[in-house]
């Protein structure tokens, strides 16, 4: 067979051009750590690994959500705190209030200090976040919640409340996992107009109009007179108020509780996702340095040796 010097030039330049593209795939494999650059160099390996890609992101929104969740729920609750212990105040200075020695000028001192903390309360159940939303006005968030109801006589109750609720009885939710969506929030209407009893049933009263009815009582200047029943009653409902309290505080409480085992859970499944994508795409570090070192000799080699032939000529024999 006679090999033509067009022959030994183009397979030359062949192998050259296959050992270069060669190195090329090792100099981006080396440069990326990344096994698999494109999906011809391991069809099944990439398409798993878009799988699992794929139910890693989905994963960390839910790790995300969960962190948004987190921490709605603990201002919420933080708020309420507050409110709790305004109740608590005001709940000791008006059972001091029904100590018989008491002048008519001390209860007006008491009412004096109760009507500071009753707008204090207002101020927790129109409470805004960071984005400027209001936080018990259900889906209603960028409404303020509560108003003052300046047609409502006392004594006060959900037939003629002291205030009026704006927002509405939703509870903006979350989705924290692959079956669950979490309620995020609190409405004021479940947390601060339809007060329940022990159990469970409402008791007529809101949060806001068991406090006014005992400044109404206690105040001098407010018209209602002091009676023992009527004392009791928003004493009782004071009462009533507190234990609400604990029971809506519990409740984020339980939601809390909840995500924090959600993310431990969540950051075990991205874990497993992590490992599972090193073991598809990482590259081993030893077997492609020894390629890339193996596949410079032979490109060095090949083209020392094209040198060397491209120059083989008849012409120079003579």
């Amino acid at each position: 067979m006679r090999v033509s010097t067009s022959m030994i030039f183009n397979s030359g330049v062949g192998g050259m051009r296959d050992l270069q593209s060669g190195l090329y795939k090792l100099q981006n494999q080396l440069a990326t750590g990344r096994r698999i650059l494109t999906p011809a160099d391991d069809p099944i390996g990439a398409a798993e690994a878009l799988k699992v890609t794929q139910g890693k992101n989905v994963n960390e929104r839910f790790i995300e959500n969960q962190g948004q969740a987190s921490s709605k729920l603990a201002f919420a609750e933080t708020k309420l705190q507050g409110v709790q212990e305004e109740l608590k105040a005001i709940y000791e200075r008006g059972l001091q209030a029904g100590n018989g020695s008491y002048s008519d000028e001390q209860k007006a001192m008491i009412a004096t200090e109760l009507k500071q903390r009753m707008e204090s309360l207002i101020g927790l159940a129109n409470t805004r976040d960071g984005a400027g939303e209001y936080i018990f006005a259900g889906y209603k968030s960028t409404t303020e919640p509560f108003t003052r109801n300046t047609a409502a006589t006392p004594p006060y109750s959900l037939a003629g409340s002291s205030m009026e609720y704006h927002g509405d009885a939703g509870k903006p939710a979350l989705s924290v996992s692959a079956s669950r969506d979490m309620a995020v929030g609190e409405n004021g209407l479940d947390v601060f107009m339809q007060v329940r009893d022990a159990s469970g049933n409402v008791t007529g009263e809101s949060v806001f109009d068991s406090v006014q009815n005992m400044i109404d009582i206690l105040d001098p200047a407010s018209g209602v007179p002091y009676t023992q029943a009527a004392y009791n009653q928003a004493l009782g409902g004071i009462m009533d108020s507190l234990d609400h309290m604990n029971t809506v505080r519990a409740s984020i409480g339980s939601r809390l509780k909840a995500l924090d085992d959600l993310k431990t859970s969540a950051e075990d499944v991205n874990l497993n996702y992590e490992m599972r994508l090193s073991e598809l795409q990482d590259l081993d570090w030893l077997s492609a340095i020894s390629s890339f070192t193996q596949h410079k000799m032979q490109l060095d080699a090949a083209q020392t040796t094209f040198q060397q032939t491209s120059q083989m000529s008849l012409f120079s024999m003579l």
